[in-house]
């Protein structure tokens, strides 16, 4: 039954400390099958791993009943691999159901095509069959009654199932249908669709609709949220594309992978589903609460159990852990103990925990009832040494600071007996029923706990010489600007002045200097945004801009010190029309803007230095990377030539010591880098490259890093005018 779900109000619990402080999930969703009916699920229908294979599909059989969406969305129909009996349902959530939890697609597959359309020409069925057939036939109607022209023959072509006259290749990326810009040609007096295969629009379907039925099997995929975009040269054989969404069954398999580096990424791909159960088990955190058709509504840890008793994975608890790079946990090999594969000590209890290898096999870790968590990770003990547990419940004995792990409450101090290669034990409260059994869930981990170094080798002075090999640490500003070759699936309306704007919605740990020498930790996620900035009354500059975008801060002091914003930037991608007209160029969200500095350098030449503030006087929470559009391409034509995976900037200082800078002869003090490549080869190793031309960007706030061309056309407004403008 369609149900309109409202979002409540966040509220938060807290230790007597006013510690460990987390908002209520409030997980709310619509179960997706019939109240009462059975089914089953065999061991090879669950989710997870098996060898060289990993399960995405949980898929259940014995069934016969009706099929419901789990919660608000745009939905997409697509074949059903060659049976043409039935149909996969893509749906696209349009309000997410678990805060923190990004889904981009819920695909269901092995529903009755005859529930949906019929006949030689896939004619929509008429009222009464469905709730998704209502919903959508009504909709269908009144736009024509608005337009007062003749309702054609509603054929399922019209919400984007492919027909013979409008074929759709299987290679063709998801995005491009769900982010698609309707684009026409006009030849004489007559105007048609450009693209005849993307004229249609996705219905937007209500939570808890009755989409179709099922007798017998049916398979769901949860896929998490990596971004809308797409990796120019992307070397993973996965793609979310529409042979993925049309298979009957799907299994990621290792096999697939041409050498070894494609097999780690497939491997690395585990990491974007989630398991139908562990969903649905969510719900028994945060007060959740999951409608049934019959009106009723699940909200005890016992109902909710009960309800996913029938799921072969009902007790497993499914550990994700985010390591360097936004890769999985010693993707880089830079965690395994010396001599060694394993990497992590894991059990029930403190005094009960045995070595392991956390990505054997897979970069899942599968508990099956478990009935407690410990864990204890490697670390090389430096100060940066950081947790942050983005989904999951710390048990009380885990001291932590907003669920952000971090010095003393991460790291042991030596002493007979304790091993300081590993932080503290983490514990973590797994949901149980009054039976004492666990109930399926996932926790997911945000770590970076070992420095991770990179050793570059270059031919000696003369022929002869020893190769001179050097080694850089990345620092925390080396982990954050990323996004540098992608293309995003937002696409701009034909005919525009338009530029995009990009998120990754990976989470990034990163620090903040605050003003009693320490330093605040908070969770970002980055942002790309193109923009023009006028040069003089003719000319533009077209430019490039790499902000972060504050999730979660916690401040590291106690006192009377200046506060940092907790402002939660919007991290949604979008487009933005530029005018050769109004200097419309990029300037951060309120409450920051940007002040500048003009300062002449030791060299002698003249710097427009670029800070960020906010209006309120508290010290910013963002950290800003701007060079122009030709700078940034020479680093993507090294990208190319290099053929580099996963690229993200280094800022190498022009001085050893980070603790140090540059003073202007005005007397401001900034800092000088030249902006160098880190990405994957072709074989996984980590590779840093310099460009033949330096490219240099200069701080003076250690937050905002811009080139001279970036920041020189940047005008000095006042902040009441920069607010004024308003842009994004």
């Amino acid at each position: 039954m369609p149900q309109n779900t409202t979002q409540a109000s966040m509220p938060t619990s807290s230790d007597s400390k006013g510690l460990n402080v987390r908002p209520d999930l409030l997980p709310e969703s619509f179960f997706y099958l019939e109240k009462g009916k059975t089914f089953n699920q065999g061991a090879s229908e669950k989710f997870g791993s098996n060898g060289t294979m990993f399960r995405t599909t949980s898929k259940i059989s014995s069934y016969n009943g009706k099929v419901y969406t789990i919660c608000q969305g745009q939905v997409f129909l697509q074949p059903c691999g060659t049976d043409t009996t039935k149909v996969n349902v893509i749906l696209k959530p349009f309000s997410q159901p678990i805060k923190g939890l990004a889904i981009k697609y819920i695909v269901y597959r092995g529903l009755k095509k005859s529930d949906f359309f019929s006949g030689s020409n896939d004619v929509i069925n008429g009222l009464g069959s469905t709730g998704f057939v209502d919903v959508i036939r009504k909709e269908f109607t009144a736009l024509y009654n608005m337009l007062g022209i003749a309702e054609p023959t509603f054929t399922a072509q019209f919400i984007g199932f492919p027909g013979s006259s409008s074929p759709q290749p299987a290679s063709t990326l998801i995005d491009d249908y769900f982010l698609k810009v309707s684009k026409t040609q006009t030849t004489g007096t007559t105007t048609t669709e450009a693209e005849p295969a993307k004229a249609f629009e996705l219905p937007m379907i209500p939570v808890g609709t009755h989409l179709g039925t099922v007798n017998g099997s049916i398979g769901i995929d949860i896929v998490l949220n990596e971004g809308d975009y797409t990796i120019a040269n992307d070397p993973n054989p996965f793609q979310l594309n529409l042979d993925f969404a049309r298979n009957p069954d799907h299994v990621l398999n290792q096999a697939s992978g041409a050498n070894d580096f494609q097999k780690k990424l497939i491997r690395e791909t585990a990491t974007q589903f989630l398991d139908v159960a562990a969903f649905y088990g969510l719900h028994t955190q945060g007060k959740g609460k999951i409608h049934l058709n019959d009106h009723s509504i699940l909200q005890t840890v016992d109902q909710i159990a009960a309800q996913i008793v029938s799921f072969a994975t009902a007790e497993t608890t499914y550990l994700y852990i985010q390591g360097s790079r936004q890769r999985s946990y010693n993707f880089y090999g830079n965690h395994s103990l010396q001599g060694s594969m394993n990497n992590m000590k894991i059990g029930t209890a403190a005094n009960n925990l045995s070595l392991q290898q956390f990505e054997q096999g897979w970069p899942v870790k599968e508990l099956n009832a478990q009935p407690s968590l410990v864990i204890q990770l490697t670390t090389d003990n430096n100060d940066a040494a950081a947790m942050y547990v983005k989904q999951g419940v710390l048990h009380t004995d885990t001291d932590n600071e907003d669920y952000f792990i971090r010095g003393k409450n991460l790291l042991q101090e030596a002493g007979t007996g304790i091993d300081t290669n590993f932080t503290k034990p983490i514990a973590f409260s797994l949901s149980r029923t009054s039976g004492n059994k666990t109930v399926a869930s996932f926790i997911q981990l945000i770590y970076e706990g070992k420095t991770l170094q990179i050793t570059s080798e270059t031919p000696g002075a003369n022929p002869g010489d020893p190769v001179v090999t050097t080694s850089y640490n990345l620092k925390d500003i080396d982990d954050v600007f990323g996004l540098i070759n992608v293309t995003p699936g937002i696409q701009t309306k034909p005919n525009t002045s338009e530029l995009t704007y990009v998120i990754d919605p990976n989470l990034l740990l990163i620090d903040f200097q605050n003003k009693a020498g320490g330093k605040d930790i908070a969770t970002v996620t980055t942002k790309k945004v193109e923009d023009q900035i006028m040069k003089n009354d003719t000319e533009s500059l077209e430019r490039v801009t790499y902000e972060t975008l504050l999730n979660n801060i916690r401040q590291g002091f106690d006192g009377f010190y200046q506060s940092r914003s907790a402002y939660q930037d919007n991290s949604n991608g979008g487009t933005i029309t530029y005018s050769d007209t109004i200097n419309n160029f990029y300037s951060p969200e309120k409450p920051y803007y940007l002040h500048t500095e003009i300062f002449n350098d030791l060299e002698g030449n003249t710097i427009t230095g670029l800070s960020i503030r906010t209006e309120e006087k508290t010290l910013p929470s963002k950290k800003l990377l701007g060079i122009s559009k030709i700078e940034n391409d020479k680093f993507i034509l090294l990208i190319n030539q290099y053929s580099l995976n996963n690229p993200k900037f280094y800022l190498k200082n022009e001085l050893s010591d980070e603790t140090i800078a540059y003073t202007s002869l005005e007397g401001i003090e900034y800092k000088k880098y030249s902006l160098c490549i880190i990405g994957e080869n072709q074989t996984g190793g980590l590779e840093i490259i310099f460009p033949i031309n330096s490219v240099y960007v200069t701080t003076i706030d250690n937050l905002v890093f811009t080139s001279n061309d970036y920041a020189k056309f940047y005008p000095k407004f006042s902040k009441e005018i920069i607010f004024k403008l308003d842009l994004f």
